[in-house]
């Protein structure tokens, strides 16, 4: 669990990183500016609980965040094309953040957790 934990926090930091690369593009909409700082706050919630809860909330957390960040990609993704990579690397992140929720539950029902 502790691997699946470490590799998923790697991933969702590497998308961080490219949301507040992103932030830097010139030419941003005020929209665009809101999507991405949104993103950016959604990716650091999911960082934040996957790094302090560790029970059956974490599971209904990180559910909750992975649908946001969906949400957020799909906005993103149709505001631009410019911002269609970063839209790509928050729908990556919500994937990884749906399987350490998986691994979490089984975790968590075979009483790993």
């Amino acid at each position: 669990m502790n691997t699946e934990k470490i590799k998923t926090l790697e991933k969702l930091l590497d998308t961080i990183e490219i949301v507040e690369n992103a932030r830097s593009i010139d030419g941003l909409t005020p929209e665009e500016r809101v999507q991405l700082e949104e993103a950016s706050v959604s990716l650091r919630n999911v960082e934040r609980s996957i790094i302090r809860v560790k029970t059956n909330k974490l599971v209904e957390t990180l559910t909750a965040d992975a649908v946001a960040l969906d949400k957020l990609a799909d906005e993103i993704n149709h505001s631009a094309e410019k911002l269609a990579g970063v839209a790509k690397a928050i729908e990556k992140a919500s994937n990884i953040v749906k399987a350490f929720v998986k691994l979490a539950a089984k975790a968590i029902s075979a009483g790993l957790i």
